[in-house]
């Protein structure tokens, strides 16, 4: 499933990500300071689908509980080294749904990966002071179809 697709769902949509139900419950359309812009859909089970239609680039992540907190350029989780890859920052255009930020919240977030490719990801809404955590992997479009 392409991206214009997925930007095409309605709320209550269900669609499979590697092979597992996902359906969504809202989103934040997130324009980044560089002027880039994300599109972040999330699901009723605490998982976000991070998209990036310039770069072409889909990551599913799972909320995590566990307070994590880098060190250095490193950060480890569940045994796991990951190491600082990318930061930005950037603010809310829109949101729908139930998505865990309102328009003009502006977020941080810094990523780390392993070897592997799995990610990290850290988002703070300086909006409001929250903080989350994610764990995830990059998905292809051919991992995402309908149900």
């Amino acid at each position: 499933m392409n991206i214009k697709r997925l930007y095409k769902l309605d709320l209550g949509d269900a669609v499979t990500i590697l092979n597992e139900p996902f359906t969504y419950v809202g989103h934040a359309a997130i324009e980044l300071d560089s002027g880039h812009k994300l599109r972040w859909l999330y699901d009723d089970e605490g998982r976000m689908l991070s998209v990036s239609p310039k770069d072409e680039e889909l990551i599913l992540f799972r909320e995590i509980e566990d307070e994590l907190e880098p060190e250095d350029e490193t950060l480890m989780f569940h045994g796991k080294e990951y190491e600082f890859e990318y930061e930005d920052a950037g603010t809310v255009l829109e949101s729908e749904g139930e998505s865990l930020s309102d328009e003009d919240d502006r977020f941080l977030f810094s990523d780390y990966q392993t070897q592997g490719g799995e990610i990290v990801r850290l988002v703070e809404n300086e909006s409001t002071g929250e903080s989350v955590a994610y764990v995830g992997t990059y998905v292809s479009d051919e991992d995402v179809s309908e149900m």
